[in-house]
């Protein structure tokens, strides 16, 4: 698979999520702002509630805005080099002891995003997470243990590419 149809899939689906973030931005700070918003009493905090709600969306719109710039920057031709040990940018098929299989991706940002390209599902995961920590510099056939959920789960990496 071509490992840049994955990153233009992202980085597609940050802008997408970034232009509806900016939409509600936009939309909770009129709510904000608006006359109707003014407090009647002490009590009322309609205001207040619009305003912490907008100042936690133009946050989360920053952050993926700075993700969508990272993978803007990445090289096409860089995805094209082969490589032996999981890193950013690497696809990795992973299964678990009970035998479930999956696709992900290692990314510098926007981990927990889920995409499908090709007809195969991916999840982005970061190296700041755990299972995305226990992947850097591992390699396709390893088997590793992971602690998730105070469940020991064992991990076979079927593919890395």
């Amino acid at each position: 698979m071509d490992k840049s149809l994955i990153v233009k899939k992202i980085i597609s689906v940050l802008r997408a999520d970034l232009a509806a973030l900016q939409l509600a931005v936009k939309v909770a700070h009129e709510s904000a702002t608006h006359g109707e918003s003014k407090a009647e009493n002490k009590y009322d905090t309609r205001g207040l509630e619009a305003a912490y709600l907008a100042h936690g969306q133009a946050r989360r719109a920053e952050d993926i805005d700075a993700a969508l710039r990272v993978y803007e920057k990445i090289d096409p031709f860089s995805l094209q080099e082969p490589s032996l040990v999981i890193g950013i940018s690497s696809m990795v098929q992973l299964e678990d002891q009970s035998g479930l299989t999956r696709w992900l991706w290692i990314g510098a940002e926007a981990g927990g995003l889920s995409l499908s390209v090709d007809g195969k599902t991916f999840t982005l995961v970061t190296p700041k997470s755990p299972l995305g920590a226990a992947l850097v510099s591992r390699q396709q056939g390893d088997v590793f243990e992971l602690c998730v959920a105070d469940t020991l789960m064992e991990y076979e990496i079927l593919a890395a590419y």
